[in-house]
């Protein structure tokens, strides 16, 4: 029996080096297609020529997978992803806005398999720019030029992305439960109005900045006004206050206590009680030595005897 084989493959061994030859050549040939390597922050799926289709119930993970020939091994990006669309739309009143919106998102690893068999790898273009832009469309067509140019841009971020939310969460053929998309943030980069109303828009801003300032600057003046007529008042008020309250016996007893206050003190001075006209006391040695009443009547004593 073994004389046999052996003298038969004896007979044919050049056809079976060439037939092993043939197989070797067609197995390297194939052998990048069997072996599938996943890159990370990637998944793949499978999809079987002869079992099926789309295998839907597995996701083929990092690293390096064998698979058949004739079977195809489709990749994904699971990782954060950032697409910036710009869109041509309408404000309220009709007027052409350019809005340059971007989109921060992810795939969600457990819904790959139906995204692969119900929208595929193109599924930026199919799936997610339209989708986008239809509700940035709407949105952008409920304010009016001036509330785009304004603070209002975080609103309108806020409730584009709800809205890509909620519509992706809608999209499944048979479930409207299912997505296939994590939007992460939405961003409005830069929203282009036409020349001619973005002037307009600027120019009332200056003038509403200036008629502000304006009115800052009188409302201080009328405070400033306010506050003069309560200092006025006051000083009214303390004038009226002296003049009927201070009498001339309180005057000579508050000089009287001035000047016992005064002669406790270490200076050298000279101190006569009741020399002057008005009653108080004449301070020698000092600055004032007597009131303007006192050196009249001395000037007035001495003249006769000059005489």
């Amino acid at each position: 029996m073994f004389n046999k084989i052996n003298n038969w493959l004896g007979a044919h061994r050049l056809e079976i080096a060439i037939t092993l030859l043939l197989f070797a050549l067609v197995f390297l040939s194939a052998l990048p297609m069997m072996l599938i390597s996943i890159d990370s922050g990637h998944r793949g799926v499978l999809w079987r020529r002869f079992f099926g289709g789309t295998e839907m119930n597995r996701g083929y993970s990092e690293g390096t997978t064998l698979i058949f020939p004739w079977d195809r091994m489709t990749l994904y990006n699971t990782r954060l992803q950032r697409e910036t669309i710009v869109f041509n739309t309408l404000s309220k009143n009709g007027l052409t806005v350019l809005v340059q919106a971007s989109i921060r998102f992810r795939l969600l690893e457990d819904q790959l398999p139906e995204l692969h068999r119900y929208v595929g790898p193109d599924y930026i273009d199919i799936l997610l720019v339209p989708e986008m832009g239809s509700y940035v469309r709407n949105i952008i067509g409920q304010y009016e030029p001036e509330e785009l140019y304004s603070i209002k841009r975080t609103l309108i971020e806020d409730q584009i992305e709800q809205s890509i939310r909620n519509g992706l969460d809608s999209i499944h053929p048979k479930r409207s439960t299912g997505h296939y998309i994590f939007v992460d943030e939405v961003l409005i980069r830069d929203i282009t109005l036409p020349e001619t109303v973005r002037a307009s828009i600027e120019e009332k801003e200056q003038s509403k900045q200036i008629a502000l300032a304006y009115e800052f600057r009188l409302l201080a003046e009328v405070k400033e006004k306010q506050r003069k007529k309560i200092e006025a008042e006051g000083i009214r008020d303390f004038q009226n206050t002296i003049t009927d309250g201070i009498s001339q016996k309180y005057l000579t007893w508050s000089g009287i206590n001035a000047t016992v206050e005064l002669a406790k003190s270490n200076n050298s001075k000279v101190v006569i009680i009741g020399s002057g006209k008005s009653g108080l006391p004449i301070i020698l040695g000092s600055d004032y030595t007597a009131a303007p009443a006192d050196k009249a009547d001395k000037s007035d004593k001495t003249a006769p005897d000059k005489q």
